[in-house]
């Protein structure tokens, strides 16, 4: 399971909690969904997005961002959101960061063993950065081993490629200036519906879209439809499979909160 997939099942979690808190309340003005989507995603009309973040078998899933603001606003352990370790609220710990005795056991309660110190120092790097123009071309690689533009990320396995968003396509996902945060996938990898991914077409164009599979009579994959966010202002459009050269899968963003 991905690490955004975790993430949105601890949301799912919280979110229960929160309304058996009475932090949410159906119908409420002052505590309803809407009240919640626009202190989570700044909208009030984007509670339809929220719940299908909840559903069984979600079709989208919560941003890094999101959660960040579910912390701000509702006093969510941030351990716990984004490591599955107890309890759910920062108010219920006890001395030391000791969940209560009593605390209910969730979707990821066994806490893994502390690491040494040594398996907690940080590898040299993990995120290759690029500038959108380098990205497109043939020669930028995640396996670049060379370059100096790197850094690095906590939690991300393996290497990755980051670059700066130019354009208002997605908002309110990704915004205009957002740096993503990119895994290279196999040729014949899974993709997975309705996720967002880095596409550079044979053109040299980059665009940054959720996906979905276009499929041929004998189901081979064939091509992908490429959605907008803002899909009020940029329409969908398809792409052939001979038509991508590179398709990496987005599984961050950062952004510059103007500090």
């Amino acid at each position: 399971m991905t690490e955004r997939k975790l993430l949105n099942n601890r949301f799912k979690v919280v979110f229960k909690a929160l309304v058996e808190r009475g932090e949410i309340v159906k119908n409420s003005r002052q505590k309803g969904m809407s009240n919640f989507a626009e202190k989570i995603m700044g909208n009030k009309s984007y509670g339809h997005i929220i719940r299908a973040y909840l559903k069984e078998h979600p079709t989208r899933v919560i941003t890094y961002e999101q959660a960040h603001l579910l912390i701000k606003h509702y006093d969510v352990n941030r351990d716990y959101l984004f490591d599955g370790v107890l309890p759910i609220f920062a108010s219920e710990m006890v001395g030391g960061g000791s969940p209560k005795s009593d605390e209910r056991p969730t979707l990821d309660t066994v806490a893994e063993p502390m690491p040494s110190y040594q398996a907690m120092v940080p590898p040299k790097t993990n995120v290759l950065f690029s500038t959108m123009s380098a990205f497109a071309s043939s020669t930028v690689d995640v396996n670049i081993m060379d370059a100096t533009e790197r850094f690095y990320i906590p939690g991300m396995q393996g290497e990755h490629i980051a670059f700066y968003i130019k354009g208002a396509s997605m908002p309110p996902t990704i915004a205009d200036g957002d740096m993503v945060i990119c895994r290279a996938i196999a040729q014949h990898a899974r993709i997975f519906e309705n996720e967002i991914y880095a596409i550079v077409t044979n053109t040299g164009n980059v665009m940054v879209k959720r996906i979905q599979k276009i499929l041929s009579k004998n189901r081979q994959l064939k091509g992908i439809k490429c959605i907008s966010d803002n899909y009020l202002e940029h329409d969908p459009f398809t792409l052939a499979l001979h038509e991508v050269r590179k398709l990496l899968k987005v599984e961050r963003k950062l952004t510059d909160i103007g500090l």
